[in-house]
């Protein structure tokens, strides 16, 4: 979690004369537009109270969000990629702004696929999508998309993409957008399906179950039709059939199902029962951290304690030994603005700690000895060549997998001797970085910028913030990477600036393997967040569920929606998804069996547990960072108002 705007204003002011009759300060234009990738000039006047203006006064430039712009010493914005941003003036401690607002390059890229088999009959249908990319490859909504068949004869399309079969033979589809053609070849063969019975699953199906219908299709003679798939459609709303035949409901009733193969169709009902969950999260204890005027960060449980970070220099231990009761019994302290992530290895006895905003300028990596627990000790620091800031940190055997703040890129670091660390590797999506623009006060690149890091059998999984989800082979060897040598396997993007407001930072933020998904949670909150201030803020971010069963071709399956709160780090264990949600505090969802759709109407929200505290750094508002369990409880760590226990009560209903 960043703040630019709370970051700027806390700059030195030069303690002169002249910056102290600095009254208002004028940046203009006050509003321009520019298309993602240019640049616009801006100039700033200081005035005192006088309204004389005030001439040699020091100004610092910068751009928030800070992952579509970014401002150099003259005032000049460089943009990456589409939004809105607000350009700050900081002149003798006071700000000014003008508003930029970003259009989004113009789609180079068009390509069309068939959402199916390109092989249809006569009286069938099919439905074509439509994608379009930049000049840069970043996903954009398509325009106004005109179709047309070359061969209307065989099959015929309609305004939206969608192909009818009229003859046998073979058509060629066009689709045009502005100055882009793309094209698709289509089969039409003779429809040798004369009934069609739908096969439902057996057993009860509940709200959020998905579950397989299957089509028994056969010819004149009665005897079955091999390689044909129906279309499938569900009649009325509350649920939704997949193409590949799975079902899932978010309402209790009969829903009317179809299945059609050209001009012949099958019919059957799926009785949807309710959803009923006796689960829920109860709150066991409450400690706030020892400084009211500290805001807490990571929590990591191991053994009988737990660390918590700080937005601050500080660790605090905590001993959970009754986790009914936690105590205080220690704390590391660093030189750093921000204790991002905390983590041990597997045995709890080695721990790395991440930093950002040290008063030195040298950040990075904190190693130190936790065999003592409950008393940790410093043993070493790696900040080169991190000392730009390291927003995550994972612990993976004896490795640490690194954001680098100051590249966007990855850093790999051996501490099998932890007293003696040392970088292996170094990892980064291909962009530009030539870095034309000075934001020395935060130590990042818009362009490039990784937040999060998860290893898993061989696997490291990346939440790339604009660039999505990016996997990387790390020692699995299925595209001959090692732990020194990590190789792109996949990545999986999507268009953050449609999904949230414009002026916000959102961005791809936490990530975190399960099975065959992957869930990963988007960060969103305004651009011009004052992190130091006390006031209540409101937060935003989805949580994707990707499947990547064809590791080289993730797919999100499914969503969860907070809708009126945020996410932010995510755990799964044991069929059951924890979500720090911010200011929606403890979520804990039910993510047993295949995942489709929305996955908060489907009923699949176990409990949950507002984390606001009346005494709280910002009074009775949760803003929960992490929530991750422990032997039967769940620990979690929220900014405002410190340590939380939780327990997930009650049992699962099979």
């Amino acid at each position: 979690m960043r703040t630019l705007l709370a970051i700027a204003l806390l700059l030195p002011a030069p303690r002169s004369l002249l910056a102290q009759q600095v009254a208002t300060v004028e940046v203009t234009p006050g509003h321009a537009q520019v298309v993602a990738g240019g640049k616009a000039q801006f100039r700033v006047v200081a005035k005192d109270a006088r309204g004389a203006a005030v001439a040699g006064a020091p100004v610092v430039w910068f751009a928030t969000p800070f992952d579509i712009a970014g401002a150099d010493s003259t005032g000049l914005v460089t943009t990456f990629r589409a939004g809105q941003t607000y350009v700050f003036a900081i002149v003798g401690g006071k700000p000014g702004f003008a508003v930029l607002d970003i259009a989004e390059r113009p789609a180079t890229q068009l390509a069309v696929t068939a959402a199916g088999s390109d092989t249809i009959v006569v009286g069938g249908v099919l439905r074509l999508v439509p994608a379009t990319r930049t000049a840069i490859g970043d996903p954009v909504t398509p325009g106004v998309v005109r179709w047309r068949s070359l061969q209307p004869a065989v099959a015929a399309v309609d305004a939206v993409g969608l192909v009818t079969g009229v003859a046998p033979g073979r058509a060629t589809i066009v689709a045009d957008a502005g100055t882009l053609s793309a094209r698709l070849d289509v089969t039409v063969r003779p429809n040798p399906v004369r009934s069609i019975r739908v096969m439902l699953p057996e057993g009860p199906v509940r709200v959020g179950d998905v579950v397989r219908l299957r089509a028994e299709l056969r010819d004149a003679q009665g005897r079955p039709v091999p390689g044909l798939a129906p279309r499938w459609s569900v009649t009325g709303p509350g649920a939704e059939v997949y193409m590949d035949g799975g079902f899932v409901a978010s309402v209790a009733r009969a829903v009317p199902i179809t299945a059609s193969v050209g001009n012949v169709s099958g019919f059957a009902a799926v009785n949807v029962q309710p959803r009923r969950d006796p689960r829920a999260v109860e709150q066991v204890a409450h400690i706030p951290l020892p400084s009211k005027d500290v805001q807490g960060a990571e929590i990591w449980p191991v053994g009988d304690v737990v660390y918590v970070s700080t937005i601050a220099g500080t660790v605090y231990v905590f001993d959970v030994s009754n986790p009914a009761a936690p105590r205080v019994t220690d704390s590391l302290v660093v030189d750093a603005r921000l204790v991002n992530d905390v983590m041990t290895t597997a045995d709890g006895r080695i721990g790395v700690l991440s930093r950002e905003g040290a008063s030195t300028r040298k950040n990075g990596l904190v190693f130190f000895d936790a065999a003592d627990p409950r008393h940790p000790k410093v043993l070493s620091e790696f900040t080169e060549p991190v000392s730009g800031g390291v927003h995550s940190a994972f612990v993976y055997d004896h490795y640490v997998f690194a954001t680098d703040d100051a590249t966007g890129s990855l850093r790999i670091v051996d501490f099998a001797d932890p007293r003696n660390p040392r970088q292996i590797a170094r990892w980064e999506v291909q962009r530009p970085t030539s870095r034309p623009f000075e934001v020395e006060f935060l130590n990042v690149i818009p362009e490039r910028y990784l937040h999060d890091v998860y290893v898993k059998d061989g696997l490291a999984y990346l939440a790339y913030w604009r660039d999505g989800l990016i996997i990387l082979d790390v020692g699995k060897g299925i595209k001959g990477g090692s732990i020194t040598n990590p190789v792109l396997v996949s990545q999986f993007t999507y268009n953050h600036a449609e999904l949230y407001a414009p002026g916000s930072i959102a961005g791809t933020h936490a990530v975190f393997p399960y099975g065959r998904y992957v869930f990963v949670s988007d960060e969103s909150y305004a651009g011009t967040l004052d992190l130091a201030s006390r006031e209540q803020f409101a937060t935003r971010g989805l949580v994707h569920v990707i499947d990547v069963s064809d590791i080289e071709h993730p797919r999100e399956v499914a969503r969860y929606d907070p809708v009126e709160f945020g996410a932010h780090n995510l755990f799964v264990v044991n069929d059951l998804l924890y979500i720090g949600a911010y200011d929606g505090g403890i979520r804990v969802l039910d993510v047993s069996g295949e995942l489709r759709g929305d996955l908060r109407t489907q009923g699949r929200v176990v409990g949950t547990l507002y984390t606001g505290s009346l005494e709280g750094y910002r009074p009775n508002m949760a803003l929960t960072w992490s929530a991750i369990p422990h032997r039967g409880f769940v620990y979690a760590s929220d900014i405002n108002s410190g340590l939380w226990v939780a327990k997930v009560t009650g049992a699962a209903v099979p």
